[in-house]
C-alpha cells in the first residue's frame, strides 16, 4: 500500500498532467476551427475538378492509363509527425498494411510514400517495401507545398514507373469522427458523361485534349492539397478528443487518489489518537 507521502506526490503529478492535457485540448480546438474552414472551402472545388477530369477522360480526351513493364502501385499515406492523437495514426497504419496485403495477393509490386513519420515508422517495422518519407507540412499547409510534393510523385506515373496511385488518409467528419479513406487517384476514374443532363450543353474552349492536358497536373496537386487538409483537420479533431478524454480520466484518478489519501490520513490520525489515549490511561494506572 502506498504511503501518504507517495499518494500526495501522485496527486500532484496527476494534476500537472491534467493541466497539460487541458491546454493541449484548447490549442487543438483553436487549430481545428481554422482547419475545418480550410477543408470545407476546398472540398467542392476538388470534387468538381475530379468530376470534370473523369468526364473528359470518358470522352477520349487523353490517356487514363500508363503502361509499365511490371504492374506497380504507389501508396501515398498521410499521417502526423506527432502522437497523442488517439487512433488517428493507427488507422492509417492498418489501412496501409491492409492495402499492401491486398496488392501482394494480386501479384502487384508496391512502393510507398509517407507524409508524416508516424505511419512511416509503423509500416517500416512490419513490412519490407520500397519506402520514401517526407515530413508533414506543419501548422500551415499551402498550395505551393502540395505542388512540391506533386512534382516528386506525378512523374513516376507519367514515366510509367508506376501504373496506379492510391491515397490513404483520414477524412474529417467532425471532432470525434474521422473516416479512413483509400482513394485511387490515378488513373482517372471514368465518368459517364451521358448520365449528366448538362453534358450536352457544355462548350469547351480550347479543345477537350488541350483542356485535359492543362488540367491534369493541376488535378493531381489539388487532390494532394485536399488530402493534406483532410489529414490535418482529422489530426486536430482526434487530438482534441483524446486530450478531452485524458483530462477526464486524470480528474477521475485525482478523485480516487484523494479519497485514498484522506482515508489513510484519517487512519493515521486515529492511530495517533489511540496511542495518546492509551499512553494517558497507562500513566493514570501507574499513578
Amino acid at each position: 500500500m502506498p504511503s501518504i507521502k507517495d499518494l500526495k506526490s501522485r496527486i500532484g503529478s496527476t494534476k500537472n498532467t491534467q493541466q497539460t492535457t487541458k491546454a493541449m485540448k484548447m490549442v487543438s480546438a483553436a487549430k481545428l476551427r481554422r482547419a475545418t474552414e480550410a477543408i470545407m472551402s476546398q472540398r467542392p472545388y476538388a470534387k468538381e475538378i475530379a468530376r470534370m477530369m473523369g468526364v473528359l477522360a470518358a470522352q477520349g480526351a487523353g490517356p487514363t492509363e500508363r503502361t509499365s513493364a511490371k504492374p506497380v502501385t504507389l501508396l501515398v499515406a498521410f499521417s502526423s509527425d506527432r502522437g497523442l492523437c488517439g487512433g488517428y495514426n493507427g488507422s492509417v497504419i492498418r489501412a496501409t498494411l491492409n492495402c499492401l496485403g491486398q496488392k501482394a495477393a494480386e501479384g502487384k509490386a508496391v512502393k510507398c510514400v509517407f507524409v508524416g513519420k508516424k505511419a512511416f515508422e509503423g509500416v517500416k517495422i512490419r513490412s519490407k517495401v520500397d519506402l520514401a518519407h517526407y515530413e508533414e507540412f506543419g501548422a500551415k499547409i499551402s498550395f505551393r507545398k502540395a505542388g512540391e510534393l506533386s512534382k516528386k510523385i506525378l512523374p513516376l506515373f507519367e514515366s510509367g514507373e508506376v501504373d496506379e496511385v492510391i491515397f490513404i488518409y483520414n477524412e474529417f467528419k467532425n471532432a470525434i469522427s474521422q473516416v479512413i479513406r483509400t482513394d485511387s487517384v490515378l488513373p482517372l476514374a471514368l465518368e459517364d458523361g451521358s448520365a449528366d443532363p448538362k453534358s450536352d450543353l457544355l462548350i469547351l474552349e480550347p479543345s477537350r485534349q488541350e483542356l485535359f492536358e492543362s488540367l491534369s497536373s493541376k488535378y493531381f496537386v489539388i487532390q494532394i492539397f485536399k488530402a493534406l487538409l483532410e489529414a490535418q483537420a482529422s489530426e486536430h479533431g482526434s487530438r482534441m478528443s483524446a486530450m478531452e478524454n485524458a483530462t477526464k480520466n486524470a480528474g477521475d484518478m485525482i478523485r480516487k487518489l484523494t479519497l485514498q489519501y484522506n482515508k489513510q490520513r484519517q487512519a493515521a490520525i486515529t492511530k495517533e489518537l489511540l496511542e495518546i489515549i492509551a499512553g494517558s490511561e497507562s500513566a493514570k494506572t501507574q499513578a
